[in-house]
């Protein structure tokens, strides 16, 4: 949160360039999920003052975004089915906010990625489905994507050239002109414009920049190198992550796939195979990135985003009940109506009641268990304080071992705040504090030293300055 809030400042002065930051030591393609915490802390911190601090603002501006793409997955089951569709896109999404409430309640990239990633898949398949006025949608929900991790890269153009593919194909089977709609293309072009332009300007200024790490991680002995049981288990684990995976996903291909069968013809059935043949196309290259792309797969936060996988299968069986019992009479049309009502009350409260989704504004310490405590340190003002009256006006040049940088994010987005001088020694940390951060040789020679401890970890005899919850702080270097 502190690392993030770094580049969040950047963002609010609209220096920022790049995305958030990634363990392999690079960033992401783009800054777009960090503007829209800026954008968050200008609303409701500096000008409405509604929340305690910045970082409560960040995050609701994380959260309203989160909650927009839920929206827009419910609006394009609407257009497809009428209510009925929409409020069984409803329940899909709020048992699934309930099963991970995280996805909702929580600032961390990864998460972050998951509604987005079930809006980009499910506008693309009712695009492919025969409404291309849900291509916006794609179009912004994929560049969100893209901006926040670079494995988007393959998702978004791979998924969406299959839905231009689908699109075209029988006008060019015809022969005939592919026909385009301005009302289509117009914001599909302006988003994609907006969106690439900050990528742009970072690749024009700094080439190869963080694409060329990229290739170079693609190229090294980290990435990939996985044993097909070892794909096959990471894969297996977000539809169903106990024994018999291979059996649960089994069953709800089989049930999706004859349930798509029996289903009356109509609008709701195409949107329906669309869901299934974008939901596999994500599956094999989700496989795929796994097999080349992931370094270690014990890590599931990497692939959070395919959950969606067997969301898209029970939003499939969902959909496929209530349009056949809607088929059969207009009393159970009735009675579909008011099952898919059920399900979406039922998810919804079941999603409201789930304690994960109820934070408070001081945030539960990730390093407590027991989820109490804030997150801020309140230390931290009164130390930064103490670290700039002792620079007196130079800059403070911060030096420390691994498991202090933590505690380091959130000095140097006080020191800003507060507008004290501070700066890293160590180039090695600029993927994380950024370039803004990391000490010249003057300001190195000039400066006043500092260092920061892991708590437990200061050598003994050696003053303190001030301790934090993560770190100590003593003068000189370390």
């Amino acid at each position: 949160m502190g690392a993030y809030s770094i580049q969040v400042e950047q963002a609010r002065r609209f220096a920022l360039l790049v995305g958030n930051y990634s363990r392999e030591k690079f960033n992401h393609p783009g800054p777009a999920f960090l503007y829209v915490q800026a954008w968050g802390e200008d609303l409701f911190y500096a000008l409405l003052r509604v929340v305690p601090a910045a970082w409560n603002a960040e995050v609701i501006g994380l959260y309203l975004l989160s909650s927009f793409f839920a929206a827009c997955v419910v609006v394009v089951g609407v257009r497809w089915g009428g209510g009925r569709a929409g409020l069984v896109m409803l329940a899909v999404v709020g048992l699934f906010g309930a099963l991970h409430p995280s996805i909702f309640a929580s600032d961390w990239m990864p998460y972050e990625y998951v509604p987005a990633y079930l809006a980009f898949v499910v506008s693309a398949a009712s695009v492919a489905g025969g409404r291309p006025r849900d291509s916006w949608i794609t179009a912004l929900s994929g560049w969100f994507l893209i901006h926040g991790h670079a494995c988007f890269l393959l998702f978004v153009p791979l998924i969406s050239l299959a839905v231009v593919a689908v699109r075209l194909l029988p006008q060019l089977r015809a022969r005939a002109w592919p026909r385009v709609e301005r009302r289509v293309w117009v914001p599909v072009a302006a988003i994609s414009v907006l969106f690439a332009l900050p990528i742009v300007l970072e690749l024009e200024l700094r080439w190869p920049g963080n694409f060329g790490k990229y290739f170079e991680y693609s190229d090294s002995t980290q990435s990939g190198g996985h044993s097909v049981a070892q794909v096959a288990n990471y894969v297996l684990w977000f539809w169903w992550p106990h024994a018999g995976a291979q059996a649960v996903v089994a069953v709800l291909v089989l049930a999706a796939g004859g349930a798509v069968w029996r289903m009356p013809g109509g609008a709701v059935r195409r949107f329906c195979l669309a869901l299934l043949g974008i939901n596999a196309l994500s599956t094999v290259a989700f496989i795929a990135y796994t097999a080349t792309g992931i370094d270690e797969v014990n890590q599931y936060y990497i692939g959070y985003f395919y959950w969606s996988a067997p969301v898209l299968m029970a939003l499939v069986l969902l959909l496929a009940g209530t349009e056949w019992l809607g088929a059969r009479t207009t009393a159970a049309g009735t009675a579909a109506l008011r099952v898919a009502a059920v399900l979406a009350l039922a998810s919804c409260a079941t999603f409201a009641v789930t304690p994960l989704t109820r934070l408070s504004t001081e945030h539960a310490d990730p390093g407590n268990p027991a989820g109490t405590g804030p997150i801020a340190d309140p230390a931290l003002p009164a130390g930064v304080a103490r670290i700039g009256s002792a620079a007196a006006g130079r800059y403070a040049v911060i030096s420390f071992k691994h498991n202090a940088w933590p505690a380091i994010t959130g000095i140097l987005v006080q020191a800003e705040r507060a507008g004290v001088l501070a700066c890293v020694a160590d180039p090695g940390w600029e993927f994380m504090m950024t370039s803004q951060f990391i000490c010249t040789r003057k300001e190195i020679v000039d400066g006043l030293r500092f260092s920061v401890w892991a708590p437990g970890t200061v050598p003994r005899g050696m003053p303190v300055l001030f301790p934090l919850r993560r770190g100590v702080v003593t003068k000189g270097p370390s």
